[in-house]
């Protein structure tokens, strides 16, 4: 069974700028969630436990995401609680 994920995030996204200039084209938002919101959720669905991220180093904000975001402080929760997702 498969329960790891490798999730690249490394490219520059030249097809989306200017926007992608101030925001990466990973947390552009697709019905007010960002797109990699959209794929933990599908993986979460299918069984996934672990998740490889490669991020380039000038892009912080992929990673302050996840220490200040919603969804992952809920997942956080539930997993504490012993319910799965």
């Amino acid at each position: 069974m498969i329960t790891q994920a490798i999730v690249p995030l490394a490219g520059l996204g030249t097809r989306l700028l200017p926007l992608s200039s101030l925001i990466p084209k990973e947390l552009l938002p697709i019905n007010g969630k960002p797109n990699l919101e959209y794929i933990m959720e599908e993986c979460i669905q299918a069984g996934i436990k672990q998740f490889i991220f490669v991020v380039p180093k000038n892009r912080p904000i992929i990673k302050n995401y996840f220490f200040n975001d919603k969804f992952y402080k809920k997942n956080i929760k539930k997993e504490k609680k012993g319910q799965t997702y």
